[in-house]
């Protein structure tokens, strides 16, 4: 609970900067083609995705943090339907650094 207390008491722009910079991590690991590490970070960035699509100050804002989420799995994951490459995700991302 002191996790969400303290994610909520972010503003919205540093929680989507958190979750990029996991999503980074996740893309470096994806190109060293360490799916273990990869793993790890991509399901660390859905996790603050969940807690950002949680937090009261987002609630008009689950349609995104929504899409945020499904292009992530169909990026890492899935079979790339969205056609989503490493460098859209890191100008998503950046934009809110």
């Amino acid at each position: 609970m002191d996790r969400d207390v303290r994610w909520f008491a972010m503003p919205v722009g540093m929680q989507i900067s958190n979750i990029g910079g996991e999503v980074e991590r996740a893309i470096r690991w994806k190109n060293k083609n360490d799916t273990k590490k990869m793993t790890e970070f991509y399901n660390k960035a859905l996790e603050l995705l969940s807690l950002s699509k949680r937090d009261p100050k987002n609630a008009h804002r689950i349609g995104e943090l929504s899409f945020c989420e499904e292009e992530l799995k169909d990026y890492f994951v899935g079979e790339n339907y969205y056609n989503t490459t490493d460098d859209m995700l890191l100008r998503y991302y950046n934009a809110f650094i």
